[in-house]
Formats: structure tokens, C-alpha cells, sequence
């Protein structure tokens, strides 16, 4: 394996870890102080953990044809759910609004909004750089670049919040939004992948 692919297959296992923990913690958060936008960060989260799972495994096979099924039917199933979330997001938010729902924002959620914010910048950037060694390795970059548009929005409603009891229900309609462009960019590359026959070797597709 080269030096390139064992720092993907670092970052991939890390990727897994910080979706995890994130994510536990986020989904906690709103379940706690109920946080919709928090919640919804948080199923994010987790959601990535079996993509990151699976580049993991096809990266230690060398990128090549081993895993692509399953690859590209993990993909497929997150797109499914990605749009899943963003409508019950949106749906939720939406109710929150009417009823005013309104929790308010202390120093821990905006602590894990900042430390998520900073952790996914550092990930987003050492996978950029990778990225153009691979198709999968550049769609791994850009659901990672997702995740890190979802926390800097995470993080400017918590702020917001400080001011504006209604923040955090805007702030999951905007996620919602993000997640369900996110989940039918994803569709559409598994598409393509497959139309490509998933060779993954620069076909042109």
C-alpha cells in the first residue's frame, strides 16, 4: 500500500471515529436541552460511519473492483436516508416554529458546535488534498466538506441563538436543506458510478 492510500485509510477510520463521537454526543445534546438542529447534526453524523466503513474496507483491498458493490450499495442507502432525515428535520423545525419550541443555547452547545466546526475543517482539509487520487476518495472528501457545512451552520445558530430565541428551528430548516441537496448529489454519483460499470479507474465517467 502506498503512503497516500495508508493516509486515506487513517483518515477514513478517523472519519468513522469523529462521526461516532460527534454524533453521539450531538444527538445526546438535542435530546437533552431539545436542540432540533443539534439532533439532526447528529444523525448526520452517524449516517457517514458505514460509508467511511466501507472506503475503509475497499482502500485496504488497493481501490480496486474488491467491495464495490457493497460500496456503492452502502452510498445508495445513505442517499435514501440522508433525504429521510432532511424531510423529518424540516417536518419537526417546521412544527417547532408554529408551536415556539424554543430551547436556548448555553456554553456546552456552543462548545460542541465550535469543536465540531474546527475538528471537521481539520478532516475536510487533509482529504481535500486526497482527493484527486481516486473517484471515491473525492466523493469521501465531499461528504466530508458536507458535514463541515452543516457545522459551520450548527455553529453560527448557536451564536444566533443568543439573540434569537427561534434560532435553532431555523437552523434545522436550513440543515434539512443541506442534507436533502447533499443525499440527491449522492443518488445521482452512485448513479454514475454505476452507469461507469464502477471501474474507479478513470474511464471518464
Amino acid at each position: 500500500m502506498t503512503a497516500d492510500l495508508s493516509r486515506s485509510l487513517w483518515l477514513t477510520r478517523l472519519t468513522a471515529l469523529t462521526g461516532l463521537s460527534l454524533g453521539g454526543a450531538a444527538l445526546g445534546l438535542g435530546w437533552t436541552q431539545g436542540g432540533i438542529a443539534f439532533g439532526g447534526f447528529g444523525a448526520a453524523c452517524l449516517l457517514q460511519v458505514p460509508a467511511a466503513l466501507s472506503l475503509g474496507s475497499r482502500i485496504g483491498g488497493g481501490l480496486g473492483n474488491e467491495g464495490l458493490e457493497r460500496d456503492r450499495v452502502t452510498l445508495r442507502a445513505t442517499a435514501h436516508l440522508l433525504r429521510l432525515l432532511a424531510l423529518g428535520l424540516a417536518g419537526v423545525a417546521l412544527l417547532a416554529l408554529r408551536g415556539e419550541w424554543m430551547p436556548s443555547a448555553d456554553a456546552i452547545t456552543r462548545g460542541l458546535a465550535l469543536a465540531a466546526l474546527l475538528l471537521l475543517v481539520c478532516l475536510w482539509g487533509a482529504k481535500r488534498g486526497l482527493a484527486g487520487l481516486h473517484p471515491a476518495l473525492e466523493l469521501d472528501a465531499a461528504r466530508s466538506r458536507v458535514l463541515l457545512e452543516l457545522a459551520v451552520l450548527l455553529a453560527a445558530g448557536t451564536l444566533v441563538g443568543l439573540w434569537v430565541p427561534w434560532a435553532d428551528a431555523l437552523t434545522a430548516l436550513a440543515l434539512a436543506i443541506r442534507l436533502f441537496v447533499a443525499g440527491q448529489g449522492l443518488a445521482k454519483a452512485t448513479t454514475l458510478q454505476a452507469a461507469c460499470g464502477g471501474c474507479g479507474s478513470g474511464c471518464g465517467c
